[in-house]
This record gives C-alpha cells, sequence and structure tokens, in this order.
C-alpha cells in the first residue's frame, strides 16, 4: 500500500519499509523548509534577527554558531515547540501531519524502558508497523541490547534509539541538535549514512554541528551573523 501527499509543487510516496522518496514526475529540488526574517528572543536577550533561509529537498544545512547564539532555539521554533518573536516559518506538509523528525538533546527515553518498548511504542503512536522493528534495530547496532533498561544503556546507545525513531516514523525534514554527540566512531559513522540516505531519498536536513561530519553540508547557515 501506497501513502501519496502534496505540498505545492512536491509530492512525496511512503511505501513499504517506511522510506520516503520524492515522486519522480516531479522536480528533484522542492521547496522542505523557508525561513523568513524571523527573530528569536530568549528573555531580555536578543538570540538573532532578520533570519531568512530556504532549504530543499537533497540538501543539507550545517546550523553553526557560538554557544549563546540561538541554535536549538531556531531548531525548536521550526519543529513548533516555541514560536518565534517575529517572522515566519514554512514547511512542507509531513505524512499524517506530525510534523519533522526532531532530535534534541533529551532522547525521551524513561529509564525503564528497552529500546524495543520504546520503538514499539513510537510504532504504535505514528501509526507505523512493528514489523519493521527487527531490522531498524539491527541497522543500529541495537540488536543485542533490545531488552535491556534505558538506565543501563550508555549514552552512545540511547543516541541510537533516538536516530532509530527517524526510521520508524519516516519524515521529510529532519532536525537534528548535535546529533553525533556520545556517539563512537562506529556510531558517527552509522549517522552519517542514515543522513546520506534520506538526502538521496529526497529528504532535507538542518543539523546543530560544532564538528565537522563525514558528509559534507550543501549550505552552513551561520547564526552569530543573525545577531
Amino acid at each position: 500500500m501506497y501513502f501519496i501527499a502534496t505540498h505545492r509543487e512536491l509530492q512525496f510516496v511512503l511505501g513499504r519499509g517506511g522510506k520516503i522518496r520524492v515522486s519522480e514526475n516531479h522536480s528533484s529540488f522542492v521547496p522542505i523548509l523557508t525561513i523568513d526574517s524571523l527573530t528569536a528572543v530568549r528573555g531580555y536577550n536578543l538570540l538573532f534577527q532578520g533570519l531568512n533561509f530556504k532549504l530543499q529537498s537533497g540538501q543539507f544545512a550545517a546550523l553553526r554558531g557560538p554557544n549563546g547564539t540561538g541554535k536549538t532555539t531556531l531548531l525548536r521554533m521550526i519543529a513548533g515547540f516555541i514560536e518565534a518573536e517575529t517572522g515566519t516559518i514554512e514547511k512542507v506538509e509531513e505524512y499524517r501531519e506530525r510534523g519533522p523528525f526532531y532530535l534534541g538533546h533529551d532522547h525521551g527515553l524513561r529509564a525503564s524502558e528497552t529500546p524495543l518498548s520504546h520503538l514499539t511504542d513510537w510504532a504504535d503512536i505514528h501509526y507505523s508497523p512493528r514489523s519493521d522493528i527487527p531490522d531498524i534495530l539491527e541497522r543500529v547496532g541495537l540488536t543485542l541490547r533490545q531488552h535491556v533498561p534505558a538506565y543501563s544503556l550508555s549514552a552512545g546507545q540511547k543516541k541510537r534509539v533516538a536516530l532509530a525513531r527517524a526510521l520508524i516514523t519516516p519524515r521529510l525534514l529532519w532536525l537534528l541538535d548535535e546529533p553525533a554527540s556520545a556517539l563512537d566512531t562506529a556510531g558517527q559513522a552509522l549517522l552519517c549514512e542514515l543522513m546520506k540516505e534520506h538526502l538521496d531519498e529526497g529528504g532535507a536536513i538542518l543539523a546543530a554541528i560544532h564538528d565537522d561530519l563525514e558528509l559534507t553540508p550543501d549550505l552552513v547557515l551561520d547564526l552569530g551573523a543573525f545577531a
């Protein structure tokens, strides 16, 4: 069974295995995110103002800037968790209107739940098939740790569980806040593989990063220039 959703000139298809692909009948570069004249304030501090930015399908944008310039704030604004002071944010319409995939500093794991139970609940909440979970656990290297409670998982293993959520519930727009933190060399390689596959399938990524990844960004958004 295939589900088709449209947004302006964009058409994407969600098929078996949860893979997203942009229809070949449409342009390979379509708008995923458009930011216009955005301003953010924290308390009495101006973080950034007059921010304009556009992200298209297949593009990876690195979000950079010194600590305190609003990288996390911007990602949370785009995700819909907080409101901007001024300006507008237009995002692609996601399947079932669930919003983009957001990976923050908090992995969202309860201490007693296991990778398997967490991903099962995540699949049920987002109407995704449970049958994909074994393959996804294997993909992120957690098959042997799937029954281990979160309080016994390392920080890197918790990050792998969080990354697995992106495979459970495919979204066109990924918002990643320091996604490589806590990951070892193998984990960082896995992260870059997942990111590249997502881009090849027509998705887009905005990621706040301090250190360079093996995957070269197409765009760099430096928030320090908008302070």
